[in-house]
């Protein structure tokens, strides 16, 4: 999702109204005084996405709502939202379709499915099943002035278990940590993976069946198809008028040609698999014998047994070790004979196949051979109509190969989608099971999220924290031993913002349909130095010219100096003491 522009509606004859201000393709800078009208236009961007803001009693009195357009995967949206402590928000479409929501709850399920984010049950902090918000969300892309920069994480109402881990999760859709569903959830997930086991094993074996059904040969698809395509081009010469009787020879001997070829290859793979039998046999002499050595060492261990002078004792353990390695290398050595010897039956049956193929070719190459040299002694019409009849037979073959090859290729697609489907579904019975703290996908998350917040602390030197980075809770990072809320100061200010940017970027990198932005009010500039804050920005610029998200900022004393992708708004409307962004409808 992507923000368009944004616009505040008088409330009244004397109500208060912006300017349309358009955002920026990459950064968006609100540049002006304190008390000029930054914080409510910030936050009229968050409010018209769920975000429960609150406003002083002049913006309510004197504003009577605002729109935001944003562009989503089902195109254009109009958001408006009316200026209330209540939720009333009207959401028009490209079509002119208009719904409207009066709770929040049902704006957020509509807005989560506009950014295809499934719904879940989840379980709150009193163990009753919650949902999650878009107040809940927000946070992650929408820092404000008052607490986002004391936490990482500062939602309006934490009532959800382990709510940061689960927003995180919804966004990047890995399985929820703590599902209400779970007893009935894990029921149908195993119903689910039970299902696809048994698809998956009827795609394998139809693979298989499919393959042994088709004799293969070292001829490639795009060969037979390119094969086609020449003797249909020639087809078509000896259609024509002008085709002559040494056009019907030389069109019999590329024929002779291409089929002796087919012929070598198919001894070329007869004698490999030849070869590897020979080699499966030495190997099962090999382990035969040491099947027999194995033998006779346990026969030579029993007749030591029967000498009461070696092993007196009925409990004697003298060679209970070799007893235990005779059975464990016997059953190894049975299983790989087994092997081999299904393997060897494999390729025998297969060498007949292709025997049967190489006779059939041999007599087509002998009757091709007769024809032409019939060919030679016959009329131009009579030899043309057998080069044609020739072809065709040759076409007509190659077109069951392809046919063969296109059914195996259609039935592994549809094995592979199979497979895939049975992956996920694994994935999400394991769920249920665990934490999924030990989920790959997880772990590969928080260690990518690792490197990007290493990057960015150093894009704000950072310098007195550790890096030596673990997470709690699955995505709470710890520095050293440190969490961020021990942090005082700039120190804790610059940690949030480079924890908030690593987020987008991983977000952006991971390519998941969610919030393309992030909203920082005022970052606490007399915390951090100029030159690192216009580090920070830049480098987010950079991330913006590179993943196409959007970085919107309020500043007082710091002055971001764009390009043409990005845009600056500043107060132009007279006020008291200085210029404001909203101006009076009667002025």
């Amino acid at each position: 999702m992507k923000l368009l522009d944004v616009q505040i509606f008088p409330n009244g004859g004397n109500g208060w109204k912006s300017d349309l201000l358009t955002f920026g393709e990459g950064i968006t800078q609100l540049y002006g005084p304190n008390g000029s009208g930054k914080t409510p236009l910030i936050q009229s961007i968050a409010f018209c996405l769920g975000h429960p803001c609150v406003f002083r009693n002049d913006i309510y009195e004197r504003c009577g709502y605002t729109e935001l357009r944003v562009e989503t995967i089902i195109g254009t949206l109009k958001i408006k939202r009316v200026f209330s402590r209540d939720v009333d928000i009207f959401v028009t479409n490209e079509s002119g379709e208009i719904q409207r929501f009066l709770n929040e709850l049902e704006y957020s399920q509509f807005l989560f499915g506009v950014l295809g984010i499934e719904k879940s049950n989840l379980v709150t902090n009193g163990n009753k099943m919650g949902a999650a918000y878009l107040s809940s969300m927000l946070p992650i892309f929408y820092l404000d002035q008052d607490d986002g920069y004391q936490k990482l994480y500062s939602p309006p109402s934490n009532f959800i278990k382990d709510q940061f881990s689960e927003m995180m999760r919804m966004i990047f859709r890995l399985p929820t940590k703590h599902s209400f569903d779970a007893k009935k959830g894990k029921f149908r997930a195993k119903e689910s993976l039970d299902f696809l086991d048994t698809q998956v094993e009827e795609m394998r074996r139809k693979v298989e069946v499919a393959r042994e059904n088709t004799v293969s040969t070292e001829t490639s698809y795009d060969d037979i198809v390119e094969e086609i395509k020449v003797l249909e081009s020639e087809l078509d010469t000896l259609r024509s008028s002008g085709a002559s009787h040494d056009d019907s020879i030389s069109i019999l001997d590329k024929l002779i040609g291409s089929q002796n070829r087919s012929i070598q290859n198919l001894d070329s793979e007869i004698s490999g698999l030849n070869k590897r039998n020979f080699s499966i046999h030495q190997i099962v002499k090999e382990i035969n014998t040491e099947i027999e050595t194995l033998n006779l060492n346990e026969e030579a261990r029993r007749v030591f047994l029967s000498f009461n002078e070696i092993c007196g004792s009925s409990k004697c353990q003298l060679f209970s070790s070799s007893s235990d390695s005779y059975g464990k290398n016997l059953l190894y050595l049975k299983d790989q004979l087994k092997d081999l010897v299904r393997n060897a039956e494999i390729d025998r049956v297969k060498i007949e196949q292709l025997e049967i193929k190489k006779t059939v070719i041999e007599t087509q190459v002998s009757e091709l051979v007769n024809e032409r040299n019939t060919t030679l002694e016959k009329s131009d019409i009579s030899s043309l109509i057998d080069a044609i009849s020739a072809i065709k037979n040759r076409v007509f073959d190659l077109q069951f190969q392809k046919e063969d090859i296109e059914k195996i290729q259609l039935l592994e697609k549809k094995y592979v989608e199979v497979l895939s489907k049975r992956g996920f579904a694994l994935d999400k019975y394991q769920s249920f099971s665990s934490t999924g703290v030990s989920n790959p996908d997880i772990i590969k998350l928080r260690a990518d999220l690792r490197d990007k917040f290493l990057r960015w602390l150093d894009v704000l030197d950072t310098n007195n924290v550790s890096r030596d980075i673990t997470f709690r809770d699955d995505f709470s990072p710890v520095l050293g031993t440190e969490v961020i809320s021990q942090l005082k100061g700039s120190t804790r200010t610059r940690a949030v913002l480079a924890f908030h940017a690593a987020l987008l970027e991983l977000i952006s990198s991971y390519e998941v349909d969610s919030f393309q932005f992030l909203i920082l009010d005022t970052p606490k500039q007399h915390e951090t130095h100029h030159c690192d804050l216009d580090q920070y920005i830049k480098e987010l610029k950079k991330l913006t010219n590179s993943s196409g998200i959007q970085v919107i900022f309020s500043t007082t004393e710091y002055h971001y100096d764009g390009d043409e992708f990005d845009k600056e708004w500043v107060p132009v409307y007279p006020g008291k003491k200085q210029n404001m962004f909203l101006s009076e409808l009667s002025s």
